[in-house]
């Protein structure tokens, strides 16, 4: 894997940045819900084949976020706090670029890029049987 810092194109878009756009709606949605605003049904997945969908206790998780118990936000739903996690770091990076006129590439070997698309497919499916097993 390189990871090359190079200077941004003159057309180029911070993605990063508006991919984590959606992060600073979260605690007002949260909010909305936890005051009575909104609320959620249990999901069609759940009541049709009595498994979780692989969203399943994301709603909990973000509000258990926003409270600050981390773990409990983390033990409801993994992966949707890592996608958090992930969203807010590339788009501070990507932010810190734009000011810097600067573009950070990630260029994967095929081996590399083939374990990436590899856990793209196995993280959601380890997530659904956790979710499952935890009876989320």
């Amino acid at each position: 894997m390189k990871i090359l810092n190079i200077e941004r194109p003159a057309n180029a878009l911070p993605i990063g940045a508006f991919a984590m756009l959606p992060l600073f709606t979260l605690p007002l949605g949260a909010w909305a819900i936890e005051h009575g605003h909104f609320s959620f049904a249990t999901c069609g997945m759940k009541l049709a084949l009595n498994k979780p969908c692989l969203s399943c206790g994301a709603t909990r998780a973000t509000i258990r976020l926003f409270h600050g118990d981390f773990l409990t936000a983390f033990l409801l739903q993994p992966m949707i706090i890592l996608l958090y996690l992930a969203l807010l770091t590339w788009g501070t990076v990507s932010l810190i670029t734009l000011i810097r006129n600067r573009s950070i590439i990630i260029d994967l070997t095929p081996r590399e890029s083939l374990a990436f698309k590899i856990l793209l497919i196995a993280i959601p499916l380890v997530n659904w049987i956790y979710l499952d097993w935890a009876g989320i």
